[in-house]
């Protein structure tokens, strides 16, 4: 499972939005500034576009301004406003040196989003939060369009829509895959799920550990989940929404090694045999997931223990240099865990 700090911080997604991978942006000769672009700072003509190219592919029918460019170092910062559908403020990255824009954030009013999200995207979203958000505490209050193509990270073409430690990307360039997540503080979660997840914690066996801050009703794939986390996510118990089954145990405090080269120098060799991996595991496996590891096998790489049988859930764990799990987190065999 994806970390999801990032899903929720705004100043994480600014990161990512505005990062430095670099987008393959036309890279002919500007013959003129387009006539919807307007401009007060110090822009040449091809840069400006080039940027006016993107935005106008993102938001059609707009005017452009372009109110303040940071051109201090090689990568760009260059900020402006659209009006005419809606208003909106945007944020480009430009990379002076290739000549190419580097990332395109468009930031709506919430109010505004029936004006610049087609039908068919916003009737999707309605669709899925009325399963996924059945509290009806999902509450948009900023809508982001950005484009990142050459982005490291897996979104680079999406629609973002943003709340109060909420958010919901849908991703343009996987058939408007949704991809969602909305925090909740321990008090308003039912109390047995917070204690099943201290009992896996507990389970797991990890002599430290952090106690978990808050919890995430989370969407991504397949996978509905309550994942429940400490602030620097070291702890994690990710809970089915609807079958209350736990599938992932991990305490990241028994990681013991000291950093690379000891990581490899300690798992150069399988620290466990086939046999006392399985002996080790599978009183967990069986408490934590209800599976009994009786007949299947088991692949070892570095420090990762794989457990399957055909057509069965399968098990993946990782060990410290003691040979002790500190992470367990189960594989349904139909790719669904809910």
């Amino acid at each position: 499972m994806k970390k999801w700090n990032s899903i929720i911080a705004t100043v994480a997604a600014i990161s990512m939005l505005l990062g430095t991978a670099l987008v393959a942006w036309a890279q002919q000769p500007a013959a003129a500034i387009a006539q919807n672009a307007q401009t007060s700072v110090n822009l040449d003509p091809t840069a400006t576009k080039r940027l006016t190219d993107v935005l106008n592919t993102l938001a059609e029918k707009q005017t452009i301004e372009f109110t303040s460019a940071d051109t201090s170092f090689d990568s760009w910062t260059v900020n402006g406003t659209l009006s005419g559908t809606a208003n909106a403020d945007f944020i480009q990255n430009y990379d002076s040196k290739k000549g190419i824009v580097q990332s395109t954030s468009i930031i709506y009013d919430a109010a505004d989003l029936n004006k610049v999200m087609d039908n068919n995207l916003r009737s999707k979203v309605a669709s899925f939060l009325k399963t996924f958000d059945r509290d009806g505490v999902f509450k948009t209050e900023a809508v982001w369009r950005a484009y990142s193509p050459n982005d490291e990270g897996e979104l680079k073409n999406y629609w973002v829509l943003w709340g109060h430690d909420q958010s919901l990307y849908i991703d343009l360039d996987q058939g408007n895959k949704i991809t969602a997540s909305i925090m909740y503080s321990l008090k308003d979660v039912k109390a047995s799920l917070t204690n099943k997840a201290n009992r896996s914690l507990k389970t797991l066996g990890i002599p430290s550990s952090n106690p978990f801050e808050y919890v995430f009703r989370q969407h991504e794939g397949n996978d509905t989940v309550w994942n429940f986390r400490d602030d620097n996510e070291l702890n994690n118990v990710l809970i089915g929404v609807k079958t209350g089954k736990v599938w992932a145990v991990k305490n990241e405090l028994g990681m013991d090694w000291t950093g690379e080269k000891d990581f490899v120098k300690a798992f150069a060799k399988p620290k466990l045999s086939q046999t006392q991996a399985l002996s080790a595991a599978k009183s967990k496996v069986q408490s934590l997931f209800g599976i009994n590891l009786k007949g299947y096998s088991v692949k070892i790489k570095d420090n990762e223990y794989t457990f399957s049988q055909k057509g069965t859930v399968t098990v993946v764990g990782k060990i410290n240099k003691k040979g002790a799990f500190y992470s367990l987190e189960a594989m349904p065999a139909n790719g669904v865990r809910n």
